[in-house]
């Protein structure tokens, strides 16, 4: 196909680039003097806060608890931290990584549910509720008290500069979860070592809605029940919010705060065709199309935009996981709805749609350690390949907790990827670029990690900032400039002229290099067999 012929000569194009240019690409950064890779900003843009500590800080973070605050009632029975672990067998001999059960292994591979219950420690779902939730007995404490841990090494650059966009969730089931949530995170927490509101400068919320059509729908207190009640419940605290502030104030300043809005769960559950049904319609029990109910979750987000931008606020992305797994059709629907996705690897399966991707740079945050446990391993993980082709793509750890070992997670991504994409360090900090570029971060922000005139495009970036070569920015932008050209003169009618040109100057260039050689190689030469083929 006209799309695959495409990709395999950007890809060509790519590795000619390099063979021609990394010492070039090499010398340039060697001459960057004042940065280098550690230096340049890295956003996280793809973190779930429920899985953002990794093992080892979280396993501290839980004997710390155990040994300082066992008489804490953490359960709404009266319980106290010391009789839940008691009850269950534990003592201090269990605060270790594998008696935690975590960490992935090949059980998870293709398995959504024991994935899931890789969040309860110890497999208990009482120590999830404890430690990894913001509403319960204890009001979420514990849980602010390890987000702050887990913020305070970004905002301390410890190993390298680095941010997030952590993902607080959402469920649809009523209308308090808004206000519940916006009391979490915006209330002064007393602690001696990170008090405050769980707010960060390295920081920036996305709020995530797993696709929990059924949950809601077997839910006894919702009757009659219909996908828009869901909707409502998601959507009328937001509008509320920014129509009438004064009335809602915890929700209004939690907003300013939220950059994205992502939609998730397992991509592979069985789902219904796409239908037209509007959603005060849908009371079936089946799950709705996985395109239909992210459509609806846009179009409210759209006008909630509107509104907001006419008032003056801040505006919400719409950034859902798709590709992952299930149909690469699904990849259809967010390359219309969507600037950025998260995962996005099915896009190997559908090379016109990668096509788009790559001409309307839909940003695509892959996580190559989370895919190799969950459904693709890292040798078969197509991100190498979108990204020599000149995608916009960029690293995250989806769930530190789950598929990190270092207590660095972002830096751990990035090394894994050099050592098995066989990247260069130009490569990974374009990667990196990428990143703060799909990220939600302010434009002031931006300015101070890419340059001034960054929104004028990737040329426009200051390389003393991004560590990236202008040679590669200069390669990367040409050739997407030359894409777009191709295909609007194709658009045009033009395409049968266009592409037979392109074919004799291909060869006008062939024969120009083979005439240079022949013109330069005189009698004084010695000569060789191979010469008299010429």
């Amino acid at each position: 196909s006209f799309s695959f012929q495409r990709l395999q000569l950007l890809s060509s194009s790519f590795k000619t680039h390099v063979i021609a240019n990394s010492s070039v690409e090499m010398e340039e950064q060697s001459n960057l003097l004042g940065t280098d890779f550690y230096r340049t900003m890295k956003i996280d843009n793809h973190i779930h806060l429920a899985a953002a500590a990794t093992p080892k800080t979280f396993v501290d973070f839980v004997k710390n608890k155990f040994v300082n605050e066992g008489d804490t009632v953490v359960l709404a029975s009266g319980k106290t931290l010391t009789e839940v672990f008691q009850e269950a067998g534990l003592d201090t001999e269990h605060f270790t990584i594998d008696a935690f059960s975590v960490m992935s292994d090949y059980s998870i591979y293709q398995r959504f549910d024991n994935f899931n219950s890789k969040y309860s420690p110890f497999r208990k779902a009482e120590m999830r509720q404890i430690f990894l939730k913001t509403s319960n007995a204890i009001e979420g404490r514990f849980f602010a008290e390890l987000t702050k841990i887990v913020l305070a090494r970004h905002e301390q650059s410890k190993g390298h500069a680095s941010g997030t966009e952590m993902r607080l969730s959402i469920y649809g089931m009523n209308r308090d979860e808004w206000k519940n949530l916006s009391k979490w995170v915006l209330r002064e927490w007393e602690s001696d070592e990170f008090p405050g509101p769980v707010l960060s400068t390295h920081n920036r919320w996305l709020v995530q809605v797993p696709r929990l059509w059924r949950v809601f729908n077997r839910n006894p207190d919702t009757d009659p029940k219909a996908f828009q009640e869901m909707l409502e419940n998601l959507f009328v605290p937001l509008f509320e919010a920014t129509l009438r502030p004064e009335e809602h104030p915890e929700v209004a300043e939690l907003l300013k705060h939220i950059v994205g809005f992502d939609s998730v769960d397992d991509e592979g559950n069985q789902e219904e065709i796409c239908s037209c049904h509007k959603p005060k319609d849908w009371t079936s029990g089946k799950n709705p199309a996985y395109a239909w109910q992210l459509y609806f979750l846009w179009a409210n987000l759209e006008v909630l935009n509107e509104l907001r931008r006419a008032r003056g606020l801040n505006t919400i992305e719409f950034r859902p996981h798709a590709g992952e797994t299930g149909d690469a059709m699904h990849l259809a629907a967010t390359y219309m709805l969507c600037r950025s996705i998260n995962h996005g690897i099915k896009l190997e399966e559908q090379v016109s749609l990668q096509y788009l991707y790559y001409l309307d740079q839909v940003g695509l945050s892959v996580s190559p350690l989370s895919n190799n446990f969950l459904f693709r391993k890292i040798r078969e993980n197509p991100f190498p390949k979108l990204f020599r082709r000149g995608l916009n793509v960029t690293l995250s750890t989806d769930d530190p907790l789950l598929f990190h070992m270092s207590d660095d997670a972002l830096l751990e991504e990035y090394s894994v990827a050099r050592a098995s994409f066989d990247l260069s360090m130009t490569d990974i900090s374009e990667i990196a670029r990428n990143s703060v570029l799909q990220s939600g971060f302010e434009d002031k922000y931006k300015k101070e990690w890419l340059g001034e005139e960054y929104a004028r495009g990737v040329t426009f970036c200051d390389e003393t900032k991004t560590h990236v070569p202008l040679i590669r920015a200069k390669y990367r932008a040409e050739h997407l400039a030359l894409e777009h050209m191709l295909v609007k003169l194709i658009a045009n009618g033009k395409g049968k002229e266009v592409l037979g040109e392109m074919k004799d100057q291909f060869s006008t260039a062939r024969e120009g290099h083979r005439r240079v050689l022949l013109d330069c190689f005189d009698n004084t030469l010695p000569s060789f067999p191979e010469q008299e083929q010429l």
